[in-house]
């Protein structure tokens, strides 16, 4: 029976600068930094002959190692199996790219899930009780299986299943659930990987005024909330659409948004660490908008007490707490609001 994979996968980036103030002036940036390495290259081509779903045995980094006993202790936890490990180089079960970590592996009944939706939502929820993030660049969903992708700094998960859904041209609907039908297979690859930012669904307009000012080493985009990352307005009131980005500081996990001033190509970082007004670290929202000074969104249930001189971009989590980034004609501020 065919399966799908669940994947972790790790990759640090360095913080090459520190920054006093929200805003970052433009600089060059670096053109060699999304070349492959050597080790990669030579390990891409040692595995391109092999059958994809191989995994040569051998060792693996320290840091992926604790990447991969953290996503085992999650997976035996949430869905009470017994989990099989296997570490060396593989092609993993998203995209085939070649990697140097774990694999595992397990099998179990739908009767022990605790979670009615099914084992790979809840190894979902488990992994973010854990601190891991959900990234949409990875996910499928289908009567036989579902996947998805977890990150936590430089590590991604991809948690994946497969099972028997059923023949939709099957007459009998009736029939019981055979023994077959209410199993279920497990995958988890665990390897190093760095979030990119040129497959963020961004379009390059935007993103190239950051990576201009020399961004892309510093912050990831992130796509742990929504799918694509950034909203447009006109942020610092100046006649110009803007866009925000949800990003990543790379060398912490801090979360927080960027603001792609389209007029004066420059870009302010609000949270994820900066120093800016408001939260220091945005991982605990789960909603992010726009807010149109000049009309009434009602899917914002809150509305801004002070007077922004553009539109503002709300967060939020939940019905808990939430707040407006706005501009005030000098400078960011952020108005919390509670529920």
């Amino acid at each position: 029976m065919p399966f799908f994979g669940l994947l972790v996968a790790c990759a640090p980036a360095a913080d090459r600068a520190q920054r006093t103030d929200a805003s970052v002036a433009m600089r060059p940036s670096d053109s060699t930094a999304n070349r492959p390495s050597p080790d990669s290259i030579s390990r891409q081509a040692t595995l391109s002959h092999e059958d994809p779903t191989l995994l040569r045995p051998g060792e693996i980094p320290p840091a992926v190692r604790v990447a991969c006993d953290s996503a085992s202790a999650i997976t035996r936890d949430a869905l009470a199996l017994a989990v099989h490990r296997e570490e060396g180089n593989y092609f993993d079960s998203s995209r085939e790219t070649p990697r140097t970590g774990c694999r595992l592996t397990g099998k179990g009944s739908f009767k022990t899930v605790p979670d009615q939706s099914g084992p790979v939502d809840a190894l979902h929820n488990s992994f973010v009780r854990h601190g891991w993030r959900h990234d949409l660049r990875y996910g499928a969903d289908g009567p036989d299986g579902a996947s998805v992708g977890m990150r936590r700094r430089d590590m991604l998960c991809l948690v994946s299943g497969r099972w028997n859904g059923g023949d939709d041209s099957d007459p009998d609907t009736s029939r019981a659930a055979t023994n077959q039908d209410d199993t279920y297979q497990i995958f988890v690859e665990c390897a190093r990987d760095v979030a990119p930012n040129n497959d963020g669904e961004l379009p390059d307009s935007i993103w190239s005024v950051a990576r201009n000012a020399g961004l892309d080493s510093l912050y990831a985009i992130s796509m742990s909330v929504r799918s694509p990352p950034y909203v447009d307005g006109d942020f610092d009131g100046d006649g110009v659409m803007d866009a925000a980005v949800l990003v990543e500081r790379r060398s912490t996990g801090k979360i927080g948004i960027a603001i792609v001033h389209r007029g004066t190509r420059q870009v302010t970082i609000l949270g994820a660490g900066s120093g800016s007004a408001g939260p220091d670290d945005l991982e605990w929202i789960d909603r992010w908008e726009r807010f149109h000074k000049e009309s009434i969104d009602l899917m914002i249930r809150d509305r801004p007490k002070i007077q922004f001189a553009g539109d503002a971009v709300w967060v939020a989590r939940d019905d808990s707490v939430s707040g407006f980034y706005g501009w005030t004609g000098r400078t960011f501020v952020y108005e919390a609001h509670k529920r």
